[in-house]
């Protein structure tokens, strides 16, 4: 019997898989989902097995596997296969990097299970009466919020101080029972879901939510896909529900703080940077613009390549959209919310130039936003991405020959003389790992990109 792995290492294998005999002591005992020993180049290595092959192998040089060291059950690796299908990974580096496969060897499913989605604000209203963990994105957030929480009459047991490794599992491996805690969300994966305690994750936009080392894995949706699969207690506050993530929304809100905006309204971009020379004829500043169009401003003024100067007097916003054909991007509102806000807070006067009379106050109320929420909502149910549905443009000089990869791969499209596809897959239907890691390592000599909105 022979059996198809992967080596849990860092990612210097890519998607390959590798074929191993599994010697007659062990025919009887090695399912997918194994945590095997296997002798590996010049070493001996973890692996996990991901498919069993009956069939002779024609390699004279196969290994065999060394011995079983543990073992995933269904559960926890259908939430490992969703998680590194996200994300344009494997397994293998999952295990390697950020999931201790002991830990999660241990999950179960949880019979009963809750989850809502709120503003920040509500955050001190919601914890419940004991065993609430509270992950933020940064320590300066933690320390912020362990003030804010106090001050509602609360009880902050611990909070991260230094974010060091040691911090964290110090306190876990000693604390019985506590009201309030506030912890690095990479700690997400280092504690298992249980009935009695509540997860909070606060200002869940927020980009450090994301690993860079793991292809930008997000922690908040890896909980959700967590909850999907095992159910517990799980909450989640923001400025506004990223409707990439949150397919099942009941109240949509939009948390920003009253901000004035200086409008110049013009026909076209040149006529907007000649009134505003006008407008500013008095004063000198220090202007920064994501738009590099913008470079013709009159001399006196100054325009800054770094957008978080302590010099920066303004900032040139030009057609600020929140839609795409028609429809709210709720990830293009997120990111508006926060620019702006963060501009505001700092006293730095944001100018809009526009084609169109725009008022941004009167369009994010309460009733635009959710009339558009819907509408998006909906949009992505259908197409994706969504929670369920992950979608992957790929972007190659040839026409590749997808005949074996209908059901996943869509296209091509051609643009710009370039040929462009569209990877889709369903991780709540019925899929192939093994065969979308095929898929993958095909892909991989391309530009693949993963789509996040409409």
């Amino acid at each position: 019997m022979f059996v198809d792995l992967e080596i849990i290492f860092n990612n210097t294998y890519s998607y390959i898989q590798f074929t191993y005999k599994v010697p007659s002591n062990y025919v009887d005992e090695i399912l997918v989902g194994d945590i095997v020993k296997v002798p590996f180049r010049n070493g001996t290595r973890f692996a996990i097995v991901l498919n069993i092959n009956s069939k002779n192998s024609y390699s004279i040089n196969i290994k065999n596997i060394k011995s079983k060291i543990g073992h995933i059950d269904k559960l926890q690796l259908k939430y490992l296969e969703q998680l590194a299908i996200s994300n344009n990974i494997n397994i293998g580096m999952l295990l390697y990097k950020y999931i201790d496969y002991k830990l999660l060897s241990k999950q179960s499913m949880i019979e009963k299970g809750s989850t809502g989605i709120y503003k920040n604000s509500d955050l001190s209203l919601k914890l419940r009466k004991a065993n609430n963990v509270i992950f933020t994105s940064s320590l300066l957030e933690a320390k912020k919020l362990s003030e804010i929480i106090i001050e509602n009459g609360k009880t902050v047991d611990f909070y991260q101080k230094t974010g060091g490794s040691e911090e964290f599992a110090n306190y876990w491996n000693n604390v019985r029972n506590f009201e309030n805690i506030i912890i690095l969300s990479v700690n997400f994966e280092k504690i298992l879901i249980d009935t009695k305690f509540n997860f909070h994750f606060y200002n869940s936009n927020n980009y450090s939510f994301n690993l860079p080392n793991l292809n930008n894995i997000n922690i908040v949706e890896a909980s959700i896909i967590k909850y999907k699969i095992f159910k517990g207690n799980f909450y989640y506050y923001s400025e506004f529900p990223s409707l990439e993530f949150f397919n099942k929304v009941n109240q949509y809100f939009l948390e920003i703080p009253p901000i004035e905006f200086t409008y110049i309204y013009g026909n076209n971009l040149k006529e907007c940077i000649q009134l505003f020379d006008r407008m500013f004829n008095e004063r000198k500043l220090n202007i920064f613009s994501f738009n590099s169009d913008i470079q013709t401003l009159s001399k006196k003024h100054k325009i800054l390549n770094n957008n978080k100067s302590e010099n920066l007097d303004a900032i040139i916003l030009y057609n600020p959209t929140i839609s795409h054909n028609g429809i709210l991007s709720s990830n293009r509102l997120i990111n508006f919310v926060k620019k702006v806000t963060y501009y505001s807070n700092k006293n730095i006067e944001i100018i809009i130039f526009s084609t169109s009379k725009i008022n941004l106050n009167k369009q994010l109320t309460e009733d635009n936003i959710t009339k558009w929420a819907q509408k998006e909502q909906s949009e992505r149910a259908k197409y994706g991405p969504n929670i369920n549905i992950k979608i992957f443009k790929v972007t190659t000089d040839i026409d590749l020959d997808i005949t074996k990869y209908t059901k996943y791969l869509i296209g091509p499209k051609f643009t710009d003389g370039k040929f462009e596809y569209e990877l889709k897959i369903q991780i709540n239907k019925k899929y192939n790992y093994n065969e979308i890691m095929s898929i993958f390592s095909i892909l991989k000599k391309f530009q693949l990109e993963r789509v996040r909105s409409l």
